[in-house]
């Protein structure tokens, strides 16, 4: 069965998450705690404020390839002026090269850390989307002149509190990466960077450090104190966030908003597997779920009724999933052979993929769904589609919110357990 991947990294499409150097794929080695001749307790680099200089205007001399030869670092303007280029040289051979572009997709950061003498790739990717944020690092050697990853981390929060899709903001976790992300930068020489928001952090801090901009861009609402650790901070911007939001009272309905049986889909851009939906007026609703991979098809069918019908906006409905039945004929997991024509499938009894759960089982009943019409946007705070990062992931033909010109332009079903989504235009 092809595994149906919905992005780990907020903005799987929208950024570009840990890039691999072109030297070839990255390979694990082991972790810096777990090796005896490296410690994440180093000395800083010898310039304290070195840190803060580019490549270009800083002497550095790295082995990152631990060969005993010192490897040079260019850093050049692209020849579009749309980023940067990275390049290490030994030898007057390219060994590894990346590139950074200004515009948001785009955006790189890479840093030569220096630990007990050893040299290493900082590469840091604070991304954020619509309020919905995957702060992520990866610290690698060139080993063999391929990069080899020593140790990673990565923690994912959203800042959209009040919205009905906001997700998780945990200021302990939040605090800790940031503990151990400005730890490395503490002990780093910037090399390459194009986000333009950790630019402006890293001048306004004075070296490199991630204070966090976004907690400063909420005034008179939360104001940042200075006086206090950054977990007080984040603990108090969550209170104070989540006070200030608008209380939406839902309006009870007696039925969906359509007149119409509408007819949805859940499915790959590309591959065979789909989930197709039948919604009535009245809330109730039947679905077909194949995935064929060769002679090999995992099928699903399921019926089942949502209720509770309450109006969020005029363009958004919140619907409570009230009954859901498997009616496959087998129990889930169970295989069978059926001949047609020239050719004997081999069928396997699956779970209703898009009615799922985390944990890829069927949904239970109180499971939550928000409905969207053709003309819900998604350009700012407070509007249906603005944080709803994973559900615009399964759009097809990814549209842009930028405008309140800009709309979904069909109708949409999102599971709230997952983010997957049934959209009306295929």
């Amino acid at each position: 069965m092809k595994k149906k991947i919905a992005f780990l990294l907020i903005e799987t499409i929208f950024v570009i998450g840990l890039a691999c150097a072109c030297s070839g794929g990255q390979k694990e080695e082991e972790p810096l705690e777990n090796r005896d001749d490296v410690s994440a307790e180093s000395a800083v680099v010898e310039e304290s404020d070195a840190g803060t200089e580019d490549a270009a205007d800083t002497t550095i001399a790295p082995d990152l390839n631990r060969n005993g030869i010192v490897e040079e670092v260019r850093l050049t303007d692209m020849d579009d002026g749309q980023g940067q280029r990275l390049e290490i040289w030994e030898n007057d051979e390219l060994i590894d090269f990346e590139e950074g572009y200004f515009a948001h997709a785009g955006r790189t950061s890479i840093f030569l850390c220096t630990l007990e003498g050893e040299d290493y790739l900082l590469r840091y990717h604070p991304s954020m989307y619509q309020g919905v944020c995957t702060y992520s690092y990866s610290l690698s050697t060139l080993t063999d002149n391929q990069e080899t990853m020593v140790q990673n981390n990565w923690v994912n929060f959203d800042i959209n509190f009040g919205s009905p899709v906001h997700d998780d903001f945990d200021p302990e976790a939040i605090a800790a990466f940031m503990d151990e992300i400005n730890d490395l930068l503490a002990h780093s020489v910037q090399m390459l960077n194009t986000d333009s928001d950790l630019l402006d952090t890293f001048e306004k801090e004075g070296r490199l450090y991630d204070s966090l901009w976004w907690l400063d861009v909420w005034e008179p609402e939360f104001s940042r104190d200075e006086e206090i650790s950054l977990l007080e901070n984040l603990r108090d911007f969550q209170t104070a966030m989540t006070a200030v939001q608008e209380s939406v009272t839902p309006e009870a309905m007696d039925g969906l908003p359509i007149t119409e049986p509408l007819e949805m889909a859940f499915y790959s851009g590309a591959g065979a597997w789909g989930t197709s939906l039948m919604l009535e007026p009245d809330g109730s609703f039947v679905g077909d779920y194949s995935d064929a991979d060769g002679l090999t098809v995992y099928v699903c069918q399921f019926h089942g009724r949502f209720g509770n019908v309450e109006k969020l906006t005029d363009n958004s409905w919140s619907l409570t999933l009230e009954e859901l039945e498997l009616d496959t004929g087998r129990s889930v997991g169970e295989e069978w052979d059926e001949t047609g024509g020239d050719y004997t499938f081999h069928y396997i009894s699956s779970e209703p993929y898009g009615f799922n759960d985390a944990d890829e089982t069927a949904l239970k009943t109180g499971a939550q769904f928000i409905l969207y019409s053709p003309d819900a946007t998604g350009h700012e705070p407070g509007t249906e589609l603005y944080g709803a990062a994973e559900f615009q992931y399964w759009m097809h033909g990814r549209k842009e919110f930028i405008s309140d010109d800009d709309i979904l332009g069909c109708w949409g079903l999102q599971n709230m357990e997952t983010g997957q989504g049934f959209f009306s235009d295929y």
